[in-house]
């Protein structure tokens, strides 16, 4: 993709970059930094619309709802990726154990990115590759107050670089963030879970190596405040989410899960953002061994934006 730029001031090659995931996002938050932590990143919840509230409607659930671990007793590991276009990229590591008696540990990566932009020069020659890449370092904790209520906090460390194949660009930004999470199960097969979503985060950057009158500013994140309703039918689920950004922007999404295989998960749902709905679709098939144990492999298709195309998503995990 090319972009047009001086090589002696990498100024507005920065700020294309720095745009580039928040415009492949949604107009309605394409101008606010930390896109990667909203998009829909791993395949359970590409099938649910992107309801991250709940442990069964997505592996990185406990990022946006950190007490959404604390009524699943099993250690796990999940693994992901995103095949996306325009040389955008998502991949994530998540990790979860039990601390008896009531409580869990949760910790993970999300990476993601844009690569091979090609930078030209004033004259329109090209002058190498560019690359934006975006670390979010996550631990959770979550408590279980007694069987129907759960409590959780998150925090989080975000990095993230410009670069050039040179070295004439060299960017960098990192900041922290927090958020805070319940699980209530007021009735048998139904949760209600809140969540607090990127309390104070933001990034800080320092530009006055890279321009004669280089600053030093801070770039937040959106805060949003979420809830959802799940409710377990014999092999039908049903869940809802609301996601409130207090910049004004909502929203809204919904899903079904059918589990009525003992090995199988299939899942459908829509998001409602920016006046338009954006389907997808997911499934869960899970393996078990005579030894060693059980593993499951994810896969997900959520419709982008008007001509992205589909996102593909593949998972793999484990839960012993």
């Amino acid at each position: 993709m090319p972009v047009s730029l001086s090589l002696s001031k990498g100024l507005f090659i920065s700020l294309t970059v720095l745009l580039l995931w928040q415009s492949a996002f949604a107009s309605g938050l394409g101008g606010f930094t930390g896109a990667s932590n909203r998009f829909t990143s791993d395949p359970l919840s590409a099938g649910t619309g992107g309801i991250t509230l709940f442990h069964a409607t997505s592996t990185n659930s406990y990022s946006q709802n950190p007490a959404s671990r604390a009524f699943f007793t099993q250690r796990s590991f999940d693994a992901g990726m995103v095949q996306l276009s325009l040389d955008r990229f998502i991949q994530t590591v998540n990790a979860s154990v039990p601390l008896p008696p009531t409580a869990s540990l949760s910790i993970g990566l999300i990476s993601a990115g844009t690569k091979n932009i090609e930078a030209r020069d004033s004259r329109g020659f090209a002058a190498g590759d560019l690359s934006d890449t975006e670390m979010t370092y996550l631990v959770s904790f979550a408590n279980r107050f007694s069987e129907k209520l759960a409590f959780g906090l998150s925090l989080k460390v975000l990095t993230r670089h410009f670069g050039s194949e040179e070295d004439w660009l060299d960017l960098k930004g990192s900041g922290f963030g927090a958020g805070l999470g319940f699980i209530y199960k007021p009735i048998v097969g139904g949760s209600f879970a809140l969540a607090i979503k990127d309390w104070n985060s933001s990034y800080k950057w320092k530009t006055q190596d890279l321009f004669e009158r280089g600053s030093s500013y801070k770039d937040e994140l959106p805060m949003s405040l979420s809830w959802g309703w799940m409710q377990e039918m014999s092999s039908v689920s049903l869940a809802l989410e609301h996601d409130h950004y207090f910049i004004g922007e909502n929203i809204f999404r919904a899903a079904v899960m059918w589990h009525g295989i003992q090995a199988l998960q299939v899942s459908a749902g829509v998001s409602f953002e920016d006046e338009t709905i954006f389907p997808g679709v997911s499934a869960r098939y899970e393996l078990s061994w005579k030894q060693g144990p059980p593993m499951h492999f994810d896969l997900g298709i959520r419709n982008g934006i008007e001509g992205e195309g589909l996102r593909n998503y593949l998972g793999w995990g484990v839960n012993f």
